[in-house]
Order: C-alpha cells, then structure tokens, then sequence
C-alpha cells in the first residue's frame, strides 16, 4: 500500500477522533450550563428565604420572646430565688445580724457585728444569686430554647475602654447626686465589713450580676428589640432588684454604661472589671468613712464644686456621643 493510501486510510480515524472530542466537550457545556441554572435557581430560593420577612416566616413569627410578662417572670424569678434560699439558710443558723444588732454603742462590738454580717453575707449572697441565675436562665432555656446567654472575649481587657467606663461612671455618679438627695436615704445596711464583705461586693456581686443582668437578660432582649433598648430594659432590671429608690436611680445609670461597654466589647469581662472598680471604689468610701458624705459637701458646695460638676457633664456628654457612634449608630 502506498503512502497516499495509508494517510487516506487514517482520515477517517482522525474524522472519529474529532467528532468524538467534539461531541464531549458539546456535552461537557451543556452540563456546566445545565449546573449554573441549578444553582442559580437555588440561590435564588436561599436568598428569598433569607431575605423573607421575619413575621411571615414560621419559625421567627413564633419568637416573640422576651415580652412584657417574661421580663416580670424573671423578676420575680430573681426575688423568689434569694427568698427562698435566705429561708433555707435561716433554718441551717446562717442570717445576718439586723439594724439593731449593728448600732449598739461599744464600737468594738459594732465592728464585730459588722464583720460577722460580712461572713454571713458572702455565704447567703452567692447561693442566693447561683439559685437565681439558674433559675433566670432555665425560664429563658424553656421559654426561648435557643441563644447564647453571654459573650466573652479578649477585647474585655482592653484597659482604655475600662478606664473610660470607669471615669464615665464616676462623671455620671457626679451628675445625678443632686436628684439622689431628694430622695429617701437608703437603709441598706450594706455587705458589712472585712475581707469577707470586700470579696462579696468586689468578687460575687461582679460575677453574678453581670452574668445575670448584661448576660441572660441583655442577650435575651437584644435578639428580638436590639442594642438601644436592651441596655435601657437590662439597666431598668438591674436597677429594680437593688429595690430601694436612689440605688434604683444610680444603678440604672450604672447598669446603662455596663450595657454600653458589654456592647462595644462583646464581652462579659469587661463589664464585670468595671462593676469590680465600681464597688471598689464604693467599698473603699464606706472604709474611710466618706459613704455618706456628698461630692457637694466634699468640694464645699461652691465654685469648686460648680466647676467639678460641669466638667463631669462634659465628660458624660463626650462619652455619650461616643457610645452612640461606636455602639449604638447600627441599632
């Protein structure tokens, strides 16, 4: 056979093999534009799912949790809480000395009181704030199902925004005293005194009523009604269960700036920081003796103080045009 004949011979091979490569890469095409249109509708379903209305939607139409009587329901789940373990702990001989034992006139006895007061406070105060905590948290598990109770994070220890809540906090302090003294003076009689009592108001009350209050009841709320009014909701409960009027007022301002530092940080660390300082500085007054005396009488209820008490306005107004921008701008 001649060379003609055998490159004659070959085309129609060559002719298959084209055909061939030609007929997969048709296929080939026509799966991957088979497979675009696929995706392209199910992305097209996934986006109207998303983008769907939340109350037209089963599952959120049914969350309307927390309302109006969940935030009752945990209020007095807290109330009953430390109720009934301050009952139990009566029955066991753990109570805390009343008014009349702490006011005799022996100073050494008082200070005795005191410090036995503060002993049975730090047994007393953290069982009862434990049993409150799960008892809060269980009604939200049972009511709601789903969420994260608190968050935490290593932002919490950035050192500028906890010195800031803690000057904003003492501005704020500055700030509403005038309204505080028009109202009754508070008869609470405190965590009493020595080491026990400082690690109750420096450690616990931190621990607990940040886990409570910016944890469970902050978090609750910001799903369903956002940052602004959860703070102002968590601040309101925070301020309730401290029960008497001007430390209702002072730990709603409180509870607003611990909100607002819980938000810009993400984290539960930060605020429990803050609340330590806070009672810190509360507890070292009640120690020197200065717990009752006011900033007015300190600074002697003149230009001093006029001064003093501008400048705290200052510092209150700055900071809270910074909240507003760097937390609360995107409700």
């Amino acid at each position: 056979m001649s060379e003609r004949e055998d490159i004659r011979s070959a085309e129609p091979a060559e002719s298959s093999v084209a055909s061939d490569a030609t007929s997969d890469v048709a296929s080939d095409v026509a799966n991957d534009a088979v497979e675009k249109v696929g995706n392209d509708a199910a992305n097209k379903v996934t986006d109207e799912v998303v983008t769907a209305d939340p109350k037209k939607t089963g599952a959120e139409s049914s969350h309307r949790f927390p309302g109006a009587l969940d935030i009752v329901a945990m209020l007095l789940l807290m109330f009953v809480s430390q109720l009934v373990v301050g009952v139990i702990c009566s029955v066991c001989g753990v109570t805390i000395p009343t008014a009349s034992e702490i006011a005799p006139s022996d100073f050494e006895t008082t200070m005795s009181i005191d410090i036995l007061k503060g002993e049975r406070f730090a047994i007393i105060y953290p069982l009862s704030m434990l049993a409150a905590f799960i008892s809060i948290w269980l009604y939200v598990r049972l009511r709601d199902g789903k969420g994260r109770i608190a968050r935490f994070s290593s932002k919490g220890f950035n050192p500028n925004i906890i010195l800031s809540g803690f000057v904003w906090l003492i501005a704020a302090q500055i700030v509403i005293e005038p309204l505080l003294e028009m109202l009754p003076p508070s008869e609470n009689l405190g965590t009493g005194r020595g080491f026990w009592a400082s690690i109750t108001a420096i450690v616990f009350a931190p621990l607990f009523e940040e886990l409570i209050c910016r944890g469970v009841v902050l978090e609750t709320m910001r799903r369903r009604w956002g940052k602004i009014t959860s703070v102002v909701l968590s601040s309101l409960f925070f301020g309730v269960i401290h029960l008497e009027p001007s430390i209702v007022i002072s730990a709603f301002v409180a509870g607003a700036i611990f909100g607002t530092t819980y938000l810009r940080t993400e984290s539960l660390f930060s605020t429990m920081i803050l609340h330590a300082l806070n009672n810190t500085f509360a507890f070292a007054l009640i120690v020197f003796g200065l717990s009752e005396v006011s900033f007015a009488e300190l600074f002697g209820n003149g230009p001093a103080y006029y001064t003093l008490y501008a400048s705290a306005l200052a510092i209150c107004a700055v900071f809270s045009i910074d909240a507003y921008r760097k937390v609360y701008r995107t409700n």
